[in-house]
């Protein structure tokens, strides 16, 4: 059996998965405390369950959102400095503030890997005691060109590191876009909220381990699956908003649809999503208007409208996940899942481990595209296996390759996901999609 946990303020809400039925309805337990509300939880569950307990799999991103940002030094490297303040790289208003210094470096690459500015490293050597004076514990690396070398940002981070080892460091070439601010506000934000990303895995390791001592503990992502704590220390910003892709994944899985459409209902609206494979369909980025988007795969969740078009042969799910569901829903539609009031949480138990491979290569025709096509696919399927997931039990569900923009010949991104369970007794969408029917 396996449990979706969600954590906000002083609450926890669970729920118990047993293959694709819910065995135990949600149920929320209040404390003084959030430590306090978790062991409650999970000490009710033991008393309940005991070792048929397997997978617990927490969504930590409404704790992610209220506690507040961490402070960041940001260190931007590329050949000069903005010219002025028109040129300065903008971050979103709630990001700004925690960002109390910010270091140019000289350096950078072009999409080719090479070298646009020799790295001052001397420079920023003779300057780092001044730099990491006071109470700096959190530092963003951001460097032009990193998503082909991402020379320069582990040089920097390992002059840091060699002056300061318990510093917290963010990388921008761990997440991939191919635009710099994308990946200076992610790398940012993954930084301040790196504190609170390790003591949300203390709380969780210590609480599981405790009442569960034999479970796989893991947090949600954005992409609709899970990794391990360990994960969450290091890359919280993947758990930030894990629930959307929880909602679609929580739906198809009460449906039994591992391809198909995921229409959810809430309050606020009708939104619609896609499963492939037993996962939700996901993109890079999240977008945020004209402010910069972050980083992280995440499910595509858009609006349902009016114009939305219906294809009776694709398998459809439409949830009414509204507390009060007296009203009809818009748009005609008709509910096809028995009221259902947190979908999301049963995508949190039924999520599987995720890995993903997002890089630029080179190549010099088809038949090294293939090469390196396969490399990454080995590569995403190694970082599944390395996640907890078992050899036997891990499949590649995308690999795309896309031709980059503005006349660079040549040079291909390659994206690959794979996702795996930890035992082949997890009966989740994953293997119904494996296998290429409906439960």
């Amino acid at each position: 059996m396996r449990v979706g946990l969600r954590l906000q303020g002083t609450s926890c809400r669970a729920v118990v998965l047993d293959g694709r039925n819910v065995v135990s309805a949600p149920r929320e337990v209040l404390a003084g405390s959030l430590p306090e509300a978790l062991d409650l939880s999970l000490s009710g569950l033991r008393r309940e369950f005991g070792s048929g307990i397997t997978e617990i799999t927490a969504d930590v991103g409404r704790v992610l959102a209220e506690r507040k940002l961490s402070d960041v030094v940001a260190i931007r490297i590329s050949p000069r400095p903005p010219a002025d303040a028109f040129h300065m790289t903008v971050l979103p208003p709630l990001v700004e503030p925690a960002v109390t210094r910010t270091v140019h470096v000289r350096g950078g690459h072009d999409l080719r890997g090479r070298p646009l500015a020799r790295l001052d490293l001397e420079a920023f050597l003779a300057d780092l005691p001044g730099i990491l004076a006071g109470d700096v514990r959190n530092v963003a690396i951001t460097s032009v060109g990193s998503t082909a070398s991402t020379d320069h940002e582990t040089r920097i981070a390992d002059a840091i590191l060699s002056h300061d080892r318990d510093l917290r460091i963010s990388i921008s070439s761990d997440f991939y876009s191919s635009v710099f601010r994308d990946r200076d506000y992610t790398a940012i934000l993954n930084s301040a909220l790196m504190e609170t990303g390790e003591e949300l895995a203390a709380m969780l390791e210590e609480a599981g381990r405790r009442q569960f001592p034999a479970a796989h503990l893991s947090f949600a992502k954005n992409d609709g699956g899970r990794a391990p704590l360990a994960r969450l220390t290091v890359a919280p910003v993947h758990g930030l908003r894990a629930e959307p892709a929880m909602g679609i994944l929580g739906a198809a899985t009460l449906a039994g649809i591992p391809e198909g459409e995921v229409i959810l209902c809430l309050e606020a609206g009708a939104t619609v999503g896609h499963t492939r494979g037993g996962l939700p369909v996901a993109r890079s980025l999240i977008r945020q208007g004209f402010d910069a988007s972050l980083a992280s795969n995440a499910a595509i969740l858009e609006p349902y409208t009016v114009h939305h078009p219906v294809r009776t042969e694709i398998p459809s799910v439409i949830a009414d996940l509204r507390e009060s569901q007296e009203s009809a829903l818009p748009f005609g539609l008709v509910p096809t899942l028995p009221a259902v009031q947190d979908a999301a949480l049963v995508g949190c138990a039924a999520a599987p481990l995720t890995a993903w491979i997002d890089r630029l290569e080179t190549v010099s025709g088809r038949v090294d595209l293939k090469r390196v096509q396969n490399l990454a696919e080995e590569d995403a399927h190694s970082a599944a296996v390395q996640l907890g997931a078992s050899p036997g039990q891990t499949r590649i569900l995308e690999s795309n390759v896309y031709a980059m923009p503005y006349g660079n010949p040549g040079i291909v991104r390659i994206r690959v996901q794979a996702a795996g369970e930890t035992s082949a007794d997890d009966e989740g969408l994953l293997h119904a999609g494996a296998r290429g029917t409906t439960p």
